[in-house]
């Protein structure tokens, strides 16, 4: 992979980009390298010592364990919105740290994240936030019920009208799933495993990467899909790959969940991970169509063909969904002096027209992506109680909340893989 530095001031360079074999535990590895927590946990400039706290972490020890030896600001901050966790650390404290932070994102006390995080809190205080909402556990029970429905009908049909049924409802079903396991540990974030991808393993790309660092060098949802796409702003880019990118996209889509289920197990196999229930989880379907189908090679086949539609249809969701379009900003494009965190997050996303109203199509579509990427462990249905904190938070700030359809990002997006020129921070 060719060497690209960050346009992002104070940004160091990510050895993880450089990894042979691209995973979750890779990106793990990488930011040990560079972070300077000496096998501590590292907030701001003070190293923790959290292994005695992780069994009452109220989220799960899982978060604290994946992060040892890294540096967890970003993750600390977001993931807390209460002061509650800010008045334990000094207990667990071991000594200020030796080298300066790799990464300039700041916390201040008046800057846009701050201010909008108390906001926020106020707005929610009359409900449960720390827990999923009743009406989105009984959207995703609907859904993983209605995806084994119609994968056990496939079996006994061998229907291909009920294939794409079924794999229809397995992407919604995984984009629904993908709102458990940001937050405490639950069962229903084993949904988001049916797919064949890793709740664990999403815990780490997409929670602890893509949501602390969207659309920079560190983001492995942007680094891990290159050469394939190459959606980083670059003068160099040859024109004739970005056609055949945009060309070949749709099968990416359709063929992702197999190269993550390669990467899954490769993990367990190969990086010396422990086999846990959760990887169990995706034989789940095939094993249960195999009662059905007139054969196990059938059942499996069948599978198969759910898998790659579920996987088009997640896929091409959270692709278009909020990211990649030119007005966007992408590394490599020239940065704001404000180096706040939410600004950085807002900065990396869009917000939609008529998916945003809906909690049915927030729910299945990634909706309201502004505000979850500010909010991460709020479930998606009490994000809307956070609107007018946000709305005033960003008028205050010049930040502008317009909205894109649907289809300008999805047009966007392509237009994105061909983008040369790099731009001015223009949200």
């Amino acid at each position: 992979m060719r060497k690209l530095e960050s346009s992002i001031p104070g940004f160091e360079n990510f050895p993880g980009r450089d990894a042979k074999f691209q995973t979750a535990y890779s990106f793990l590895e990488a930011r040990r390298q560079v972070d300077a927590a000496e096998g501590l946990w590292r907030i701001r400039n003070n190293l923790y010592d959290l292994e005695g706290f992780a069994k009452f972490h109220p989220g799960g020890a899982e978060w604290i364990r994946l992060t040892k030896g890294t540096d967890i600001t970003e993750l600390f901050e977001s993931h807390h919105l209460t002061d509650k966790a800010a008045k334990l650390l000094p207990k667990y404290l071991v000594r200020e740290a030796v080298s300066p932070r790799k990464l300039p994102l700041t916390f201040e006390p008046n800057g846009f994240f701050s201010i909008f995080k108390k906001r926020a809190l106020e707005a929610l205080k009359d409900v449960d936030f720390h827990r999923s909402s009743t009406k989105t556990n009984l959207f995703a029970d609907f859904f993983v019920s209605t995806t084994v429905l119609l994968s056990l009908a496939v079996a006994y049909t061998q229907s291909y009208l009920i294939i794409m049924l079924a794999g229809i409802s397995l992407g919604w079903t995984t984009v629904i799933g993908h709102n458990y396991f940001h937050m405490r540990n639950s069962f229903r974030m084993y949904y988001f495993d049916l797919s064949t991808m890793s709740s664990k393993d999403w815990r780490i790309t997409h929670a602890m990467s893509h949501h602390m660092y969207p659309n920079t060098l560190w983001d492995f949802e942007i680094y891990s899909i290159e050469p394939y796409l190459f959606w980083l702003p670059d003068p160099k880019k040859s024109l004739l790959k970005g056609i055949i990118s945009q060309l070949i996209s749709p099968i990416i889509w359709a063929l992702a969940l197999y190269t993550q289920a390669i990467k899954r197990y490769y993990s367990v196999f190969f990086e010396y991970r422990k086999f846990e229930f959760r990887d169990a989880v995706p034989l789940f379907l095939p094993i249960s169509m195999s009662f059905l189908a007139p054969s196990i090679f059938v059942a499996v086949k069948l599978w198969l063909l759910i898998i790659l539609t579920g996987s088009f249809i997640f896929f091409m969701i959270g692709f278009n969904a909020a990211h990649h379009h030119p007005d966007i900003f992408h590394d490599g494009d020239i940065y704001r002096n404000d180096f706040d965190w939410g600004l950085l997050e807002l900065d990396a996303v869009r917000e939609r027209t008529v998916i945003d109203d809906s909690d049915f199509l927030v729910l299945t579509n990634f909706g309201l992506h502004g505000l979850h990427h500010l909010l991460p462990t709020v479930d998606h249905c009490y994000l809307p109680l956070c609107e007018e904190a946000f709305q005033q938070t960003c008028k205050e700030f010049g930040v502008s909340t317009k909205k894109f359809t649907q289809w300008e990002l999805v047009k966007g997006q392509f237009k994105q893989i061909l983008r040369k020129e790099r731009k001015k921070n223009i949200r």
